[in-house]
Formats: C-alpha cells, sequence, structure tokens
C-alpha cells in the first residue's frame, strides 16, 4: 500500500507519536517507519510564517501566560544543501492521499524528490520538505524587526524527538544543526478558520 512514496522526516516529523496522529494510524518500525540518512544536507533555522496575518485554516501562536496574539514571526527548521553532510532522520511510507494532506500541512515549504540523496535502497520515490523562498523571506524580515522567534514545543518537540532514536540519532541532529540565531519562546498554538 505505500511502496511508492516516501517522506523524509528531519524535524518535527521525526516525532512519530506527533506524525502517527497526523496520520491517524500506527507505523510499524522497519516495514513502514525506517531511520536513514540524507545526504548533503544541514538543518537550518530560517524559515517563518507572519503570525499576525489570519491566513485559510492555518494556526497562529499566542503567548502561553497571557493568551496575546504575538505579532512577529514564528520560525521552523529547514534544511539546506551542504556537500559531505549527511542528517539522520526517519523515512515513513505514504499514500497518496497522505502525501496530499502533508503538502497542506507543510505550507511553508515545497517537497522535492531526494531518492538518489537518501541511503536506503526503496522501492518507490523519496521526498522532503525543505523551506519555500518566502518562507525564508519571512525569517529575514524578523531578523531585521529583532521579532524573530521560536516556539519552546516545537524547539523541544525536535530535540525529544532525536533523543528517543538514541545518542547516535542526537548527537547527528546537534552536529548538523546550525545555531539558533532568534529567542525560543513560550508559545501555545491557536487554529483560525476562515473561509
Amino acid at each position: 500500500m505505500y511502496q511508492s512514496n516516501f517522506v523524509f522526516g528531519y524535524g518535527s516529523l521525526v516525532n512519530v507519536e506527533n506524525l502517527e496522529q497526523h496520520l491517524r494510524r500506527k507505523l510499524t518500525s522497519g516495514s513502514d517507519l525506517m531511520i536513514c540518512g540524507l545526504k548533503n544536507f544541514r538543518r537550518c533555522w530560517n524559515i517563518a510564517m507572519n503570525n499576525s496575518l489570519d491566513l485559510p485554516n492555518y494556526k497562529y501562536y499566542c503567548d502561553r501566560q497571557t493568551g496575546k496574539r504575538l505579532d512577529g514571526f514564528v520560525t521552523f527548521l529547514n534544511i539546506r544543501p551542504v556537500q559531505s553532510q549527511t542528517i539522520i532522520g526517519i523515512l515513513f511510507g505514504v499514500s497518496e492521499q497522505e502525501l496530499e494532506n502533508l503538502d497542506r500541512r507543510e505550507r511553508n515549504y515545497q517537497r522535492i524528490n531526494v531518492t538518489s540523496k537518501i541511503d536506503l535502497k526503496i522501492q518507490g520515490k523519496a521526498w522532503v520538505y525543505i523551506g519555500l523562498e518566502q518562507a525564508e523571506q519571512r525569517y529575514q524580515e524578523g531578523l531585521k524587526r529583532h521579532s524573530a522567534m521560536i516556539s519552546q514545543d516545537y524547539f523541544d518537540l525536535v530535540n525529544n524527538a532525536y533523543f528517543s532514536l538514541g545518542n547516535y540519532a542526537f548527537s547527528n541532529y546537534v552536529a548538523t544543526t546550525d545555531k539558533l540565531e532568534v529567542p525560543t519562546v513560550d508559545l501555545k498554538m491557536c487554529q483560525v478558520n476562515i473561509s
């Protein structure tokens, strides 16, 4: 069922519990979920959403203590090409419908084919989500305005996901991820639904 398409997760998608909630099914290690490497990439914190804009069926973030919506740019993990580096992540099989759902979820990213860059032989195509140019520009705008931030929950989710994969994966995550340029902030995710 999931032979033709696989997605390589390197950030929040590495958190299996979070991923299973999104896919609405259990993943079986070894058959539709494998730890592997993606060659010639490095992680970076350089894409953002404008938290002051209402987007149809999309989230926004509030300060956890005050409940107030923050005017700023919420930053997420991305990858960038770097020769001779390999990032560890998880590769999971998806149906066509699940792939379409992930495309909608990852709206700050575009999906690219990385079949030749993963260190596993698979039957089908491997995809990864890489930040859109507009999302990188939003991050740069946030840096200029000193209003870019990372949700502490998101930061912890990714850290804990790699920690749960074991020492090798966690060490790789630390070694192949750029240092933060912006602060982590205690935010809670909210949802806005505009037709």
